[in-house]
């Protein structure tokens, strides 16, 4: 074989070989090829593309309620934090002295905890659409002038910014994209809503590419333990009471008496270790708190009256029904007289224990202390680093927005783009938080759940109209 014809032969090896290589990265990397055909407004098969329709346009999607817009955020790089608490001193040791020169006991050593919380991890992608079908239209009666009446989500904490503000952007009903990114948005709200208190890292994935964050059911728990050692760190654990699945309607009385002592403890623990005031929250499903607020006035106004013989308590039922009404409107319990915040939240998990009844937790959750300094927030992976930016600035990768990161996966004009988000929740002081567990409510009926999963959850419609059919020549 000839110089030439060699050298030939090596550069057409060498095409072949990047060829493969770069195969094997779209492969894995890029868009299907296979782009959706429904899910679009407009143009053929447009969900909104009816004509004549009049513009304005409600909707029945229930927005969830969520402790998520009250957490503070800030951007972390560090993967695992470690935090120390002191957890106490130990007892002096040695014998009281005899005469005046002996020795004194000696004064015990101090004690610490090392604790974390890690990261989650959480991935969507908007469906994969061509290029070419954005922006088309059927004709001039394709509806461009709809605008959304009321907003079923709106942006908060993590969710300000981009992708993140699943609230109405301007060009919701007119731009192809917006839409897939407001979908996203969604999308990403109920799924961080519902792991704020569910998530568990036992759930991880094990190459790694789903990982779940610490969530307040781990967090507000018992069995803390130093990170380092494994030694149990108890005046950490968090109180955990059971209600027992008993019937919040026919025992009222107990809950007030729970509710009321753990508060009280609570609050003992602060004051001891000098961190009031606290700032707390009892966060519940909306339909436990609504039935709380029924029979609470009552239990609460007569708890512990000590009667004798043929003595009656008398309540006054107008003061009691103006109590009702004021806690409810207010969104708080009133516990020893204090007006303690109620936070509802869909995300709290409960089960359907028998024929119409439920049974679910509240959480008792400390967010500041010492007024105002948070001890309970999230933080998220800061994907503005200077690394993260020379990596974006020299290849197209990807963008940054607020707390996500969304990057592109094409194959020719077939386009998705997938999103991430890392964060971390974050309860520094778990000895002043407290959990309510198998609470049972039983309602007349249950409300409507927000997430799509859930038992209640009722939607309808469809994701796409019938396109124009017209005769034609070339339809024989």
């Amino acid at each position: 074989m000839t110089t030439d014809l060699r050298s030939a032969f090596d550069r057409f090896l060498e095409q072949m070989l990047r060829q493969k290589e770069e195969e094997k990265y779209s492969i894995k990397h890029d868009a299907t090829g296979t782009p959706i055909s429904v899910g679009y407004s407009h143009g053929p098969g447009g969900l909104l593309s009816f004509p004549g329709t009049d513009p304005d346009v409600f909707h029945t999607i229930m927005g969830n309620k969520s402790l998520l817009g009250q957490l503070p955020t800030k951007p972390s790089l560090y993967t695992n934090p470690t935090y120390y608490t002191i957890t106490g001193v130990q007892d002096r040791t040695g014998s009281e002295k005899t005469d005046p020169c002996d020795n004194a006991p000696t004064a015990g050593l101090m004690k610490g905890c090392l604790l974390t919380s890690v990261f989650g991890r959480y991935e969507n992608a908007t469906p994969e659409l061509e290029l070419n079908r954005l922006g088309q239209r059927n004709d001039r009666a394709d509806p461009m002038d709809l605008r959304m009446i009321g907003s079923p989500i709106h942006g908060t904490g993590l969710f300000t910014t981009g992708i993140g503000n699943p609230a109405e952007p301007a060009d919701l009903f007119i731009n192809e994209v917006s839409r897939k990114f407001w979908e996203l948005g969604i999308a990403f709200h109920r799924q961080i809503a519902g792991q704020l208190w569910n998530a568990d890292p036992a759930n991880n994935s094990a190459g790694g590419g789903y990982k779940e964050m610490t969530g307040f059911a781990q967090l507000i728990n018992t069995g803390h333990v130093d990170i380092e050692t494994g030694n149990a760190c108890a005046s950490l654990d968090s109180i955990i009471r059971n209600f027992a699945s008993a019937r919040l309607d026919s025992n009222c009385d107990t809950a007030v008496q729970v509710i009321t002592d753990i508060l009280f403890h609570l609050d003992d623990r602060a004051n001891r270790t000098g961190l009031t005031p606290v700032r707390y929250v009892l966060a519940m499903r909306q339909q436990l708190f609504y039935e709380l607020t029924r029979c609470w006035p009552c239990s609460y106004l007569t708890y512990r009256c000590q009667v004798t013989g043929n003595e009656q308590v008398q309540v006054n039922a107008e003061a009691q029904r103006k109590m009702q009404d004021e806690m409810w409107e207010g969104r708080y319990l009133l516990v020893d007289g204090k007006k303690i915040e109620v936070v509802l939240d869909d995300g709290i998990a409960e089960t359907e224990a028998a024929a119409g009844c439920f049974d679910t937790d509240i959480y008792f959750i400390p967010m500041s202390v010492i007024g105002g300094q948070a001890v309970t927030y999230l933080e998220y992976f800061e994907y503005q680093n200077p690394s993260m930016q020379d990596a974006l600035s020299n290849m197209i990768l990807g963008r940054v927005e607020g707390a996500f990161f969304v990057w592109p996966r094409q194959t020719n004009q077939c386009v998705v783009w997938q999103a991430k988000i890392e964060p971390r929740l974050v309860l520094r002081t778990p000895w002043l938080a407290a959990r309510l567990q198998n609470v049972r409510y039983c309602p007349i009926q249950h409300l409507r759940d927000t997430f799509p999963a859930d038992s209640y959850h009722v939607d309808g419609g469809r994701t796409s109209r019938s396109g124009p059919s017209y005769y034609s020549l070339w339809q024989d």
